[in-house]
């Protein structure tokens, strides 16, 4: 059977080993494996698949969360980030001015920090609508046609413009958006101090977000011992499912990393039953004397 290969990081003394984000490794319970460089064999007991979701703070281009995530957040580890974000409400108050608008005309609201994405670097502002004006040509009612999605929303009264440039003052009620976005980053570099966890994202957030959550989907495999070599991060492991019926000798995997600790490992189990076998065939001669 074809061994399982993929990243993994482990710390030493432990015995759950964290594989990297986005795989889905098939493990067998008693199955050897070998862990980065380690010339070892562990067994696998058993696997599950968690969330893990922190708060962070922006600091530098930098997300930092608490606690210390060594070894169960690696580089290349792909994560969802989430922030607050806005969007308008209502139309509290609208100002005066002597500009003579029409029903159906389109207003745009003007100042804040909009969230940008790939598919819209510019973001969406908030559209109104004029539905009512006055003997004067002034506006009397309007509506909220898109919400529009900020950072930052801007503060009241809000400048809005029409198609023209001609400005009018609105007080609009923001609150936060129903639908948000969520980013996808890749985890370039990590590093921990104070109980602090530091991730750089392979590019940066819009502008503006200064905190938010993130969530880390892994899978993590118990191994049957905890790991006493020096911890390691995103090596290449390797999971050997096919071993001999009766005594449990692994057997050499097609495409194997390292065939040499497979080999190793089988001739210290095939020694070991050896011995075993000679002090039973002494102890059945001593007997026999």
């Amino acid at each position: 059977m074809k061994p399982e290969i993929f990243e993994a990081s482990l710390s030493q003394g432990s015995n759950s080993l964290y594989i990297q984000s986005g795989k889905k490794i098939n493990i067998r319970n008693g199955a050897f494996i070998k862990l980065g460089s380690n010339d070892i064999f562990y067994r696998t007991e058993s696997t599950e698949f968690i969330n893990i979701k922190r708060k962070f703070k922006v600091d530098r281009n930098w997300l930092s969360i608490k606690g210390n995530y060594l070894y169960k957040i690696s580089p290349n580890d792909n994560c969802e980030i989430t922030f607050e974000e806005y969007q308008a409400y209502n139309i509290e108050e609208i100002g005066k001015n002597s500009i003579k608008y029409t029903v159906g005309e389109k207003l745009y609201a003007q100042g804040g920090k909009t969230s940008s994405s790939s598919g819209n670097l510019t973001g969406e502002y908030t559209e109104i609508e004029v539905r009512k004006i006055g003997p004067d040509y002034e506006i009397t009612e309007a509506v909220i046609t898109k919400p529009g999605l900020y950072i930052t929303p801007p503060s009241n009264p809000v400048p809005v413009m029409n198609e023209n440039g001609d400005l009018i003052e609105m007080d609009l009620e923001f609150d936060s958006a129903e639908n948000i976005s969520i980013l996808e980053r890749d985890i370039d570099q990590i590093k921990s101090e104070d109980n602090l966890t530091h991730l750089k994202p392979s590019y940066l957030l819009p502008e503006g977000v200064t905190e938010g959550e993130l969530v880390i989907s892994k899978q993590i495999i118990s191994l049957d011992r905890a790991y006493a070599s020096e911890s390691f991060e995103s090596e290449l492991c390797e999971i050997t499912f096919d071993y001999s019926p009766v005594n449990g000798i692994p057997l050499l995997p097609p495409h194997s990393i390292d065939p040499q600790t497979t080999y190793n490992e089988a001739i210290k189990i095939i020694d070991g039953k050896l011995l075993e076998l000679d002090k039973r065939i002494t102890r059945m001669e001593n007997r026999n004397y």
